[in-house]
């Protein structure tokens, strides 16, 4: 797929904003009402820059499932870090070597790095939180990746689409089930063609839903840059 690749260190600079406009409290994220398990709460943490803001969660009573998720963020958001020293030094290091240059086009000099967190799902034993990690470096846009972390809040144990989808049959019916959605709604997509090569895998990222689950999408996976990280709802019946 196109910028396949890409995602997984560059993110778009629009994110910067659209960051501001959903997320709502510097702490308290969510807390779950179901009473078969235990409540989960959400708090954000910045993690040494104030852009790198990523979730630690809390649960009653269950200390070791509360420290396996927090370990997963905490691993992503300082691979996040690592990110973002890498493209500092990369744009520092062209800005010096080609002064003329970013003094005649100023905005194709500058970068940016940021990470978010977006509460999906919270009840009924299963968390579910986007992270997106976001880079700028200059031009129209940059680009975003996008990471869903799928827990068993009674385990701690992390989901794997596989997890869901356990006969590996059913990935070529819900790839089909995902072709057959695009091709209804094509001025959201890409065309036939050019998804033409398109599988659901164990990779394709995912959340929790009240009918089932959402397989959210990579920019340009399936969509134009404008459609963002188009979703998709998958029924229950269809797992």
């Amino acid at each position: 797929m196109i910028a396949t690749n890409l995602f997984k260190m560059f993110v778009s600079f629009s994110a910067l904003f659209s960051f501001f406009d959903f997320y709502v409290s510097p702490e308290l994220i969510e807390v779950s009402e179901t009473t078969e398990t235990p409540p989960v709460i959400v708090e954000s943490k910045t993690y040494k820059e104030d852009f790198l803001i990523y979730p630690q969660v809390t649960i009653k009573d269950n200390k070791e499932a509360e420290n396996k998720i927090n370990e997963a963020f905490q691993a992503h958001i300082e691979n996040s870090y690592k990110g973002y020293l890498e493209l500092k030094e990369q744009m520092e290091k062209f800005k010096e070597e080609d002064k003329e240059h970013c003094k005649e086009f100023p905005y194709s000099c500058e970068y940016s790095y940021n990470t978010r967190f977006e509460v999906k799902f919270n009840q009924d034993g299963k968390l579910s939180i986007l992270v997106y990690d976001a880079t700028y470096t200059g031009g129209a846009h940059g680009l975003e990746g996008v990471t869903g972390f799928n827990f068993n809040t009674q385990t701690g144990e992390r989901y794997t689409l596989k997890d869901i989808i356990t006969d590996e049959s059913k990935f070529a019916s819900i790839t089909q089930f995902v072709k057959k959605y695009i091709k209804e709604h094509q001025d959201l997509f890409f065309s036939e063609e050019m998804i033409a090569d398109f599988e659901v895998t164990n990779d394709t990222q995912f959340y929790f839903t009240e009918s089932g689950i959402d397989l959210i999408f990579q920019q340009y996976d399936v969509a134009p840059y404008a459609a963002g990280h188009p979703t998709i709802s998958i029924p229950s019946s269809e797992l």
